[in-house]
Order: C-alpha cells, then sequence, then structure tokens
C-alpha cells in the first residue's frame, strides 16, 4: 500500500470511520483513517451497543472479543424509572439487550482488527483542514500532522466521518437541515457506591432529567438542562448544582463534592440535523457528518456503524475496480448510499423529536404528572409496542455484511 495515495481517506476514527475502514481494507481497498486525537479516549462518547450492532460484530467473527469488554446490559426501555415500556426479550433477536460498553474499548477493537489488513493505515494526531479538489471533483484532503505540519492526502474518494462539526461538510457547503432540539447536555463523572457495584440511574422530576450509567470504575452522569440554560447554571454556582443533583438521585448525595468546579462538566450542545446531500463528486458523508442524532435512544452509534456497513456494501466493488484500472466512483453509486441510509435516520429522528417534544420538553418545565398518550398506548398493544421496541433496538432497515472476506 501507499500511504500517500490510498484509494479511500476517511476522515474522523469514531464508529463509523473505523468500521468503513476495517470492511474496506478486508476487501483488499486501500485506506486511510485520519483522527485527529492521539487515542479514542474521549469524555462524550456514546456507549450504547444495540442489537444490530451487536450481530455484525458476530458476522465480522469479533463477538467474543466484544463480550471480553466489560459492559452492563439492559433488556427493557422505560421513559423513566416509573414508566416501563417493553423488554427486548419479546423479540426474536440474537442478542436482546443493549450493551454499555466504553466506546474507545469498541474502537480499540475495531483498530486492532483492521490493523491485521495490510491496506488499512490508521493516520492518528492527524487533523484535516480542507478538501482538494481536481477535475471537478474531491480528490483528498489537507492535513495537519502530529507536528503542527501542513500536508496533503489525495485519494479516489474521500469519506466525511469527522462528527457532526464536520470540517469536510463545512468545507464542502453542503447545506444541513437542523432540527433543533429543547435541551442540552452536562457531562460528567462520580464515584461509585463500591467496586462491584452496578449503578443505573434513571430519574425525572420536574425541571430536572438525570441519567447514570456504570463504567465499571466510575458513574458517567448525563444531566440534562434546558436550551441555553447553561449560562444560569454557571452563574448560580457550583454548590448550587451540587444540591439540586443530590436532590434528584438521593444515592449520590455523598459523592458530588466530587464535583469541585464546573471544569469537572463538559457541556454537550444537542443538536438534531440532516445533511440534504451526503455526497459530491469524491465526497461521501457518513455518521454524524450526514445527519447529528439526539441522545435518545442512545442510538447514534448503530446508525453510524449501519452506514459504515452500507457504504462498504454498495461500493466495496467499485473501489476494486477504481484500484486496479483507475477512474473514479460514479456519483449515483455515492446517492446509492444516502437512498440506502436516509429513510431509516428520517424514521428515528422523527421519533426522538417526538420524544424530546412530548417527554423531555414538558419535564423541564415542570410537567411530569401525566403518563403519555403513547406510553399507554405501547403497554397496551403487543404488536405495536413490539415494533416500538424494534424500530429502536434495530432500525427500520437492518443492514448486514455482504462481503466475501
Amino acid at each position: 500500500m501507499d500511504p500517500d495515495h490510498p484509494t479511500v481517506i476517511i476522515v474522523g476514527g469514531g464508529p463509523a470511520g473505523m468500521m468503513l475502514g476495517l470492511l474496506l481494507a478486508k476487501e483488499g481497498v486501500e485506506v486511510s483513517v485520519l483522527e485527529k486525537h492521539g487515542d479514542f479516549l474521549r469524555d462524550f462518547r456514546g456507549d450504547t451497543v444495540h442489537p444490530s450492532t451487536m450481530e455484525l460484530m458476530d458476522e465480522l467473527g469479533l463477538m467474543e472479543k466484544f463480550r471480553q469488554i466489560p459492559q452492563g446490559k439492559i433488556d427493557r426501555l422505560a421513559l423513566r424509572e416509573d414508566l416501563q415500556i417493553g423488554s427486548l426479550t419479546e423479540l426474536n433477536l440474537k442478542y436482546p439487550f443493549i450493551a454499555i460498553a466504553p466506546q474507545w474499548d469498541f474502537l480499540n477493537m475495531l483498530s486492532d482488527e483492521a490493523a491485521r489488513y495490510p491496506s488499512f493505515h490508521l493516520m492518528m494526531e492527524s487533523e484535516a483542514t480542507d478538501l482538494l479538489h481536481a477535475d471537478g471533483s474531491v480528490a483528498g484532503v489537507r492535513y495537519r500532522d502530529r507536528d503542527g505540519n501542513l500536508s496533503e492526502l489525495r485519494g479516489e474518494l474521500t469519506v466525511a466521518a469527522d462528527g457532526r462539526h464536520s470540517v469536510l461538510r463545512e468545507a464542502a457547503n453542503v447545506p444541513v437541515h437542523n432540527f433543533g432540539a429543547p435541551f442540552d447536555v452536562l457531562w460528567f463523572r462520580l464515584p461509585k457506591a463500591a467496586p462491584r457495584a452496578n449503578e443505573l440511574y434513571f430519574r425525572v422530576v420536574p425541571f430536572r432529567w438525570v441519567v447514570g450509567f456504570d463504567r465499571r470504575t466510575y458513574i458517567q452522569m448525563a444531566y440534562i438542562i434546558p436550551k441555553g440554560a447553561y449560562g444560569k447554571i454557571v452563574a448560580a454556582g457550583i454548590e448550587e448544582f451540587r444540591r439540586g443533583l443530590a436532590e434528584v438521585v438521593p444515592e449520590l448525595a455523598d459523592r458530588v463534592d466530587a464535583l469541585a468546579s464546573f471544569d469537572d462538566l463538559k457541556f454537550l450542545e444537542v443538536q438534531v440535523n440532516r445533511a440534504r446531500r451526503w455526497h459530491l463528486p469524491g465526497l461521501l458523508l457518513i455518521g454524524d457528518a450526514a445527519h447529528a442524532m439526539s441522545p435518545m435512544g442512545g442510538v447514534g452509534v448503530n446508525y453510524a456503524i449501519q452506514d459504515a456497513v452500507a457504504a462498504a456494501n454498495i461500493l466495496t466493488t467499485a473501489l476494486q475496480r477504481v484500484q486496479r484500472d483507475g477512474g473514479h466512483v460514479p456519483e449515483r453509486m455515492l446517492e446509492a448510499v444516502q437512498k440506502r441510509r436516509e429513510l431509516p435516520t428520517k424514521v428515528i429522528q422523527a421519533v426522538q423529536r417526538a420524544a424530546q417534544n412530548r417527554l423531555i420538553e414538558p419535564a423541564l418545565r415542570g410537567d411530569v404528572s401525566g403518563v403519555p398518550k403513547l406510553a399507554r398506548v405501547l403497554q397496551r398493544f403487543g404488536p405495536l409496542r413490539r415494533l416500538f421496541l424494534r424500530v429502536l433496538s434495530v432500525g427500520v432497515r437492518q443492514e448486514h455484511i455482504r462481503l466475501q472476506s
């Protein structure tokens, strides 16, 4: 492989980028993945791995390795701690649960597997800054390397998998439809009560919504706040924030002092958007670069991976031909990726927006008194409940790996 001129350049080493890089490398396609950080360890990473993704791990022969990642399991869907909807065990799934597994461990697993193939090249601390063009087509990227030097990398196809603030999407002037969200999230960690304790919290009270996930050595907390309220919360002071957190989750009252200041919290601006076009000649958008998801349902990782699988299924043969004979991937094939994945994205984003507007927004203005009509319907009608559970856990159009290696 010539790492200075791969067939495919993937920008972003998240779930979409790493999965696509692995699948293409398995088929002998020369691929370089650019990741701007030096490792995969981030405070905010989606940790929910749904049944559809575990089935893909099985198809890749990686399920045993995935099981070695310490993880929690959730098999029941709830809108609140006191409002159960149903169980994934009602569905005929090979893996009827959602795994809570640190994303950096998951990405390291994909990276280790991809590194087995000589056509895979991972470039850490390489930050894409702009697109290169030639003959009316995207021809690669300009990037800053680990020494701070600007370099160029050229390839036949560039894939933007660089997240919701995609530099490549902006450089390509791709229009985006923003749907908005009524909340943002404060993300922080607290100590565990005991090393072997399995702690999971999901509390909804007037004006506050708090979720806590067990991450082996600490509790990862998500504190949901009204859109635009972060400044007021900071102005009120960290003591007031700790007091409010202890009121919502009294079990954590003896641990909130671990938050010394707002430097111990990360602010996540929630976005729900979708690019109107996911492709240009020589360029394809996937994952959050194509569609930023709400945290509702924790589906972001899984939809990103489904995008990658669909892209590999549709494009691999054409990429092998381009690598062998020269030429370009026809844009109609890039368009086929969008057509394959756009409907599932539209459906889940509509579900997320409905949940935001009917569950979170009322709670944040103090209304948690009633049971949402949808919850009552789902509890009562089994077929509709199972359809709802399947949409959340598997998606509208489940992807399977169709490659030969």
